[in-house]
């Protein structure tokens, strides 16, 4: 079974992990789109330019003769000079079509060789050489995906006798945007395990230990009844949980004083109302001590209002009448019990008549209660 402190961790960590692999996607699926976008515009700029370069070089119209390619009087077949020095201003890959067959182009082949005599893609011809339109998108270049751009070469009545191409690998493209994913990538791997270190940290310190302390007082007490009162440590649920054990351990201090106070003339009384137990020999009492004893007290415990216990109150009672007069923290300090306790016992004993009252009033505050036992009156 996990610990709490694990469980929390685990939970924070897995939150952070979900919305840092979330975030991931979103970049993805937005940079991915903003890339293609980016390189159709590139591709497109570049075709104007590759076709304003051959236009300068090369005046004159497009034409076919004997099966060769012609720029006014340049053929172009084979004419490597030209795509060469259009691949160097743009960085892009350079072809020129004679219909679908490539007769000049920086396109190579496996074996090194330039890929003169090869054709374009279906899809690229179906829009270009069919539709006479330009194509600009992906598009399989000797058996490799490139972000490409087409456009129709046409001869002076318009017919259309091959095509102008430029285009990058797709990797190139890629290599850009899976670079950006594995830095956002090892970036949130290392901002979830700082603060999932954090959280094991303040856990620990905040939740766990508070925890611990309250654990292993509880059995103490479980034990033998002794503690001590833990600090509370902030307001949240932690804090009053340490609250509420520290009000447990003055209830059960209170009831083990109270059980801490049985009289020997009461454990006496207990024995002798068991048949066949020896009774123990009673010393004389002090005259006052019998006298406390004879004190007009209710017959039995169940006639005591709840939480009284009537050997309880033949202790405050006898305590006062030795005393002549005490006050309730005087009553507290002598019997070994809270305040509040003290209190519930004087004010019973004073409604049945046991004690007696007077209030002395100061130039402040409340008035100071004297005890008195009724039977000195």
């Amino acid at each position: 079974m996990r610990s709490l402190k694990e469980q929390i961790t685990f939970l924070v960590m897995g939150s952070i992990f979900f919305l840092v692999v979330s975030l991931i996607l979103a970049f993805y699926f937005q940079t991915r789109s903003t890339a293609l976008m980016a390189a159709e515009t590139k591709a497109s700029s570049d075709l104007a330019t590759a076709e304003a370069i051959i236009d300068l070089q090369y005046p004159g119209p497009w034409s076919v003769n004997a099966g060769n390619l012609y720029k006014g009087i340049f053929i172009i077949n084979n004419d490597f000079k030209l795509v060469d020095h259009i691949q160097n201003l743009t960085g892009d890959s350079c072809t020129i079509f004679l219909n679908d067959t490539r007769v000049a182009t920086t396109i190579l082949e496996k074996n090194g060789q330039r890929a003169i005599g090869t054709h374009a893609a279906t899809e690229v011809t179906d829009v270009v050489l069919g539709s006479k339109q330009q194509y600009i998108g992906e598009a399989e270049v000797v058996g490799k995906r490139y972000q490409t751009a087409y456009k129709p070469i046409a001869d002076t009545n318009g017919k259309v006798v091959g095509m102008l191409y430029v285009g990058a690998p797709r990797t190139f493209y890629d290599t850009i945007l899976y670079g950006s994913l594995r830095i956002m990538g090892l970036a949130g791997l290392i901002i979830t395990m700082i603060i999932g270190l954090f959280t094991w940290f303040f856990i620990q310190r905040r939740v766990v230990e508070p925890l611990q302390d309250v654990i292993r007082e509880t059995r103490q007490v479980a034990l033998d009844s002794s503690g001590q009162h833990l600090p509370i440590q902030g307001s949240n649920e932690i804090g009053e949980l340490t609250q509420a054990f520290n009000q447990m351990l003055d209830r059960m201090q209170d009831i083990t004083s109270e059980l801490g106070l049985v009289s020997p003339q009461a454990l006496t009384k207990r024995r002798s109302d068991k048949p066949g137990v020896a009774q123990p020999v009673v010393l004389k009492q002090p005259e006052d001590d019998l006298q406390a004893e004879r004190v007009d007290l209710p017959d039995t415990e169940a006639e005591l209002p709840k939480g009284l216990n009537r050997v309880t109150m033949k202790e405050v009672h006898r305590f006062i009448l030795h005393q002549d007069e005490a006050t309730i923290q005087d009553v507290a300090d002598g019997v070994s019990l809270s305040k509040v306790t003290v209190r519930r016992y004087l004010d019973y004993m004073e409604q049945q008549g046991l004690v007696v009252v007077e209030q002395i009033y100061g130039a402040v505050g409340r008035p100071l209660r004297i005890y008195r036992s009724s039977s000195r009156n």
